[in-house]
Parts: C-alpha cells; structure tokens; sequence
C-alpha cells in the first residue's frame, strides 16, 4: 500500500504493521508542525473516527491511504463553520419539535431528541478543541459561555428524558434549549466575520 503525507509518498507491505506506521507518521506531523490530524482517505473513501478498526478490517485490500492534516486555525474555522450550519439548520427543526410535543409526544418526536444529542456531540468536539488550542477565533470568551448554556440546558433535557416527563421535556426545549442554540449560533456567525484570523495562518 502506499501511504501518503505532507507531500510524501511511502510504499509499505499490507500487513498490520502498516497501521503502526501510519498512526507514528501521523504523531510525527503533529510534533514536527502547527497542525493537527483530520481525517484518513483510504481509496478514496474519507474515514473520520474508528480508524484502526476500519484499516483492520481491509488490511490486505488498500491500496493506498492518504493522511490529512490541517492547520490549527485552518481546522477551528473548519470546524466552527460546520457547527454554525448545522445550528442554522437544527433551530427550525427544534422550534417544529418543541411546538408539536406540546402536542402529542411521538416516536418522531423522540428521535428528534436523539439527534440533538448527536449534535451537542459536535458542538461538544469543536469548543473542546478550541478550548486546547493556543489560537482561538473572535469573541472565544462569549462562544464558550454560550456552550456552556447549550450544555446545562441539555443536562436538565436529559433529565427530563429519564423520568419521561413530556411537559417538561417540551418546556426546556422551548424555553431554554431553543434560545440558548439560537444565543450560540449569533456567537459563531459573528466570529466568522473575523476574515483576519485565518490570514497568516502558520
């Protein structure tokens, strides 16, 4: 299989050996560079998490896998981009299921409930990347006190969840869930009108 970074191409045997070689070419880049891991191409296919497992199981198949690295700031504003449209797309559909659980609780209506966990889990990623990161966007210290609204309101969904009581559950995501979203995605939009952050990027 070929392995391919930062411009380098190295040819290796297709055994599991490979694996340690391309997670010690990725700690390498790491320590060597500003930059931090994204995401593996393997045959073309983009492989963001599991990575070991899913080299695993095609071990002897690959033929050749590319591994991306970014830049810091590169990979924050990446990142808080993709948190930002899906806020811009999840805030409808949260309105839409707050509204209609007042209702009548469905098994729509708790699937919903389900993806906004998916959701906080990459909300949850990007502050907790940013948060370790040297280099943070504009207004770092008002997104962050937003998330942390986003998170405690969640916790008291989750909450409600538990002891499946529907009045609260369609109260929270009302009164409290909704407008702490709405708060966090105004916070990101107005941090990505900040064009000087990614100028100079090293």
């Amino acid at each position: 299989m070929q392995i391919i970074y930062n411009e380098v191409e190295l040819n290796i045997d297709n055994d599991y050996t490979a694996i340690n070689t391309i997670f010690e070419k990725i700690n390498d880049s790491i320590k060597r560079q500003n930059v931090v891991f994204s995401h593996l191409t393997v045959d073309g296919i983009e492989v963001y998490e599991n990575h070991e497992e899913y080299l695993k199981d095609r071990i002897y198949d690959i033929n050749t896998v590319e591994i991306v690295l970014r830049k810091t700031k590169v990979m924050i504003w990446e990142t808080m981009t993709s948190v930002n449209d899906y806020l811009l797309r999840a805030i409808p559909a949260l309105k839409k299921l707050a509204d209609e659980s007042y209702e009548k609780f469905t098994k729509e209506t708790w699937k919903g409930i389900d993806q906004l966990a998916d959701g906080m889990q990459l909300i949850l990623q990007f502050v907790s990347f940013t948060k370790s990161s040297i280099q943070q966007p504009l207004h770092w210290d008002e997104i962050e006190k937003s998330f942390q609204a986003c998170e405690e309101n969640f916790v008291k969904l989750i909450e409600g969840v538990e002891i499946k009581d529907t009045v609260l559950i369609s109260d929270i995501l009302t009164y409290e869930v909704t407008p702490a979203y709405e708060e966090l995605q105004k916070r990101l939009a107005a941090s990505l009108k900040d064009e000087e952050f990614l100028r100079n990027v090293n």
